[in-house]
């Protein structure tokens, strides 16, 4: 078996190889004498995880959880003050306490680096840099776990990911530390992933920052927003409920159709993009109308078009992965995988995972009740014109202007 990587995207720009790891880990209530000892008690930091925590509180719980953490700074001091600055921010989060401590009270380890991410790149988004492409990822294979972040959120004026760190860190890296003899399968179950998403959406949350467009999709579709994501990564393709794991040799195969669809969309979108850019060099040229107005909707089309070649890559990417488990499910060692899946799941390991996603789900509603994607949206710019306003532009102008605009 080869290893296996989860990953962090951002939804409209992921990109990343997947293959499966084969380690098993102890029984996860078995805690070592170690782990008891540091943990010191039920009730220990109790104070720490309620709404009502001190600067103390959380400091003490800090200080505890970081001795679980081996932080990587490649000699570079100013890398390993940005982690311990977003371990420290990531803390400020309830569900972040909470699940340090249980984070504690299994002894778990993990390893946490900046590293450079092929593919991934800074672009402006309502006068804000963001980080489109792969965010973070955890390298499950590893002994501990290996929290990797981009290394593009050390840039200037791009705000960390704590989300991120957090969906890494407490998601997939504990859960591979809990997963008992389940590691070899627990990866395929799209829990996994929900339940991580979920964890970097509550700390994002509870922070006050910007939830991102996925967890507005998925708040308003659980089910169909989990459909969406199987074209998001290799990893998310794989990924199968509880029933699907009783079949998966036909659901990859639509998948694989369905990346062959996208990747043939690409380049039609792409010269869509660059259409609606001559449209407003005509509005320019011919109209006389201010360049400044189209800066919103050029950054867009730019944002877009840079990002095209990474989507084809990772649609690429996403059929090699599918087309290697069918390969592999046809040998025997695959069909008595296959066996061992559809075994794995009617466990109780995933019914208690389905319990913990529709809880922490239920917070995640609490917690956006009454607020709409508009709520933390920027006010366009004064006199910027909106691709709505564009199109009626457009839609006017062809009916009486000459100009070809499309030679």
């Amino acid at each position: 078996m080869k290893t296996f990587r989860l990953f962090l995207f951002l939804a409209l720009a992921p990109l990343a190889v997947v293959t499966v790891a084969a380690r098993a880990m102890a029984d996860p209530e078995e805690e070592t004498a170690e782990g008891s000892a540091m943990f010191d008690g039920a009730t220990r930091y109790e104070a720490a995880v309620s709404s009502g925590a001190t600067a103390e509180d959380k400091a003490q719980l800090l200080a505890e959880f970081k001795k679980h953490v081996e932080i990587i700074d490649h000699g570079v001091p100013a890398e390993r003050t940005a982690l311990e600055s977003m371990l420290a921010r990531m803390m400020e989060s309830s569900t972040a306490r909470e699940i340090a401590v249980r984070f504690i009270k299994n002894d778990a380890k993990v390893k946490l680096t900046f590293e450079d991410m092929p593919g991934s790149t800074v672009v402006t988004e309502d006068g804000k840099k963001a980080v489109w492409g792969m965010r973070g990822r955890t390298e499950v294979d590893k002994v501990p776990p290996r929290v990797v972040m981009n290394k593009l959120y050390m840039q200037d004026g791009v705000e960390p990911a704590y989300g991120t760190l957090a969906h890494e860190m407490l998601g997939h890296a504990l859960e591979k530390q809990l997963a008992g003899d389940l590691t070899r399968v627990y990866i395929y179950n799209t829990d996994e992933e929900e339940n991580a998403r979920l964890i970097g959406w509550l700390v994002t949350a509870e922070l006050g920052l910007k939830p991102d467009s996925e967890t507005w999709a998925y708040m308003q579709n659980p089910d169909e927003n989990r459909d969406y994501i199987k074209l998001m990564s290799p990893y998310y393709s794989l990924t199968l409920t509880s029933d699907e794991m009783k079949d998966p040799v036909p659901l990859y195969k639509k998948r694989m159709a369905d990346a062959d669809k996208a990747l043939k969309r690409i380049p039609r979108t792409a010269q869509n993009r660059r259409d609606w850019a001559k449209i407003i060099d005509h509005f320019v040229d011919k109209h006389k109308m201010d360049p400044a107005a189209f800066q919103t909707i050029r950054e867009d089309i730019s944002n877009g078009l840079k990002y095209a070649p990474v989507s084809e890559a990772n649609l690429t990417n996403i059929k090699a992965a599918l087309q290697e488990r069918l390969t592999f499910f046809g040998t025997e060692e695959g069909k008595a995988f296959l066996k061992k899946l559809a075994k794995a799941a009617d466990s109780d390991y995933f019914k208690q995972k389905d319990a913990t996603i529709l809880e922490r789900r239920e917070r995640l509603a609490g917690r956006l009740a009454g607020k709409t994607p508009d709520s933390f949206r920027t006010p366009p710019a004064v006199g910027q014109i909106t691709m709505e306003q564009l199109a009626k532009l457009w839609e006017d102008d062809k009916k009486n202007c000459e100009a070809e605009v499309f030679p």
